[in-house]
């Protein structure tokens, strides 16, 4: 029995303690590289090292796993600055031009079985790059010698890209698990998508040009070839204003709105939509978008009524009446945006407005806040009344989510991407969103 099987043999469901007894030297080095200040490696079950998160995140405590045999080529790539992607589940390594992210179809299938399905096709060329330490990786051939997976490259752009089996970094970095050790056949993100760049780059450029490149990819694999694949986001943010488990509902009653059915589809599609916070945000925004021309035909006849009713008022002089057409044409040529902040002004109870903004997290809003190019909420006593602000602020909102920058109109505006940080702290504004389209359900009774 060779010394490395001695090991495995060892350890079978052992403590760290123990573990570390009984790793060879090369071992020992391997798992304090991976602890580093950020993971601590907390026992050995079925041949997999486990390491637990030293900082728990949003979701609590975290596990990763490692092959014992693969913690030497773990520890390998964190010396030479493998780090995770800020936006996606997957990791670079600058040193190499090196990326490589976890994808997953747009459908509730897991990733394995769907990809697996197709024959694969591509134009495969040796093109000199080496995704693992073991040499280029090849598609993985099945029971019915059907390709999986593919590796394509660009001379002109000094780049590959190839979809095949996640490496065992990808594994380790990408994969946190909530408390159960994963199964190599469980199908759970199985397949990576690899890409080869410039190493010359920095950092920040080399994990730039490797999105780039794979948002491309995937987008031709749609378009061209119907294969439905997507960068697995580092955080997806789920919004749900369900009634927390066991607390107690409002009595039910028959329905006193008079809500139109389309008003009341939208709220339920943002209730669908849950896992993707820009779409929610849209769809109360669309319901603000109904009651619009409302608005908008009560302010004007309110204006009208006013000129008509002043004293100074004369139809007989050319002079008031011509007042009284540039008020309307006035009115007519009111942007979405002014009819928002009339719908804000009058649909909208002030009070609701301070109450939400009371137990708000004030960070959000504030000029500072997690969502870039859009206005602040402030309370300061020479501010813009409040239902101004909001109107302002959700309005630049949508603006960001559904205006493209070749738009000159909108060319400083940064669009937000569907699954980017960004969209993940959206949250606030959404909850501010669904209070808003309430109001103008309730103010839009006939």
């Amino acid at each position: 029995m060779s010394s490395e099987e001695s090991v495995m043999e060892a350890l079978d469901a052992v403590s760290r303690e123990a573990a570390m007894e009984a790793f060879q030297d090369f071992q020992k080095k391997s798992v304090e590289v991976i602890e580093g200040d950020s993971r601590k490696l907390s026992s050995i079950k079925e041949g997999l090292a486990m390491f637990v998160d030293a900082k728990p995140g949003r979701r609590g405590e975290r596990f990763r796993y490692v092959p014992i045999d693969g913690l030497s080529i773990v520890a390998d790539d964190l010396v030479n600055g493998a780090i995770e992607h800020s936006e996606y589940a997957g990791y670079v390594l600058p040193g190499r031009g090196y990326a490589e992210f976890s994808v997953r179809p747009n459908r509730s299938v897991p990733p394995r079985r769907y990809i697996e399905k197709y024959n694969w096709v591509s134009d495969h060329a040796e093109c000199g790059h080496h995704f693992t330490l073991q040499g280029p990786t090849r598609p993985i051939r099945d029971g019915e010698n059907r390709g999986i997976g593919f590796h394509v490259h660009s001379p002109k752009e000094r780049s590959c890209v190839e979809l095949s089996r996640a490496t065992v970094t990808a594994s380790f970095l990408n994969d946190p698990w909530p408390f159960v050790v994963p199964s190599p056949d469980s199908g759970m993100r199985t397949y990576t998508l690899k890409v080869f760049v410039e190493p010359e780059m920095d950092a920040d450029s080399v994990s730039r040009r490797a999105t780039d490149i794979a948002a491309r990819v995937l987008f031709e694999l749609d378009i061209r070839n119907g294969l439905s694949l997507l960068l697995e986001p580092r955080e997806r943010l789920r919004v749900s204003f369900d009634l927390a488990s066991g607390a107690s509902a409002p009595s039910i009653r028959f329905p006193r709105l008079k809500t139109p059915r389309e008003v009341a589809a939208l709220f339920s599609f943002a209730s669908e939509a849950y896992d993707n916070p820009p779409f929610i945000f849209l769809s109360y925004y669309q319901v603000l978008e109904y009651y619009l021309p409302m608005a908008h035909k009560r302010d004007a006849v309110k204006a009208l009524r006013i000129a008509l009713r002043d004293p100074y008022f004369d139809e007989g002089e050319d002079s008031s009446v011509l007042a009284l057409l540039h008020s309307i044409e006035r009115l007519k040529q009111a942007s979405e945006e002014d009819q928002l902040k009339v719908l804000m002004r009058d649909f909208v109870r002030e009070e609701k407005l301070k109450e939400f903004f009371k137990d708000a997290d004030l960070k959000h809003f504030a000029s500072k806040g997690p969502i870039a190019g859009i206005p602040e909420i402030s309370f300061h006593p020479k501010s813009d009344p409040l239902s101004l602000q909001v109107a302002k602020r959700v309005y630049a909102l949508r603006n960001r989510i559904v205006h493209a920058k070749d738009d000159p109109k909108y060319a400083s505006i940064p669009v937000l991407l569907p699954r980017s940080v960004e969209a993940n702290n959206l949250k606030p504004d959404i909850s501010l969103a669904r209070l808003l389209a309430t109001e103008a359900v309730i103010h839009g009774q006939s």
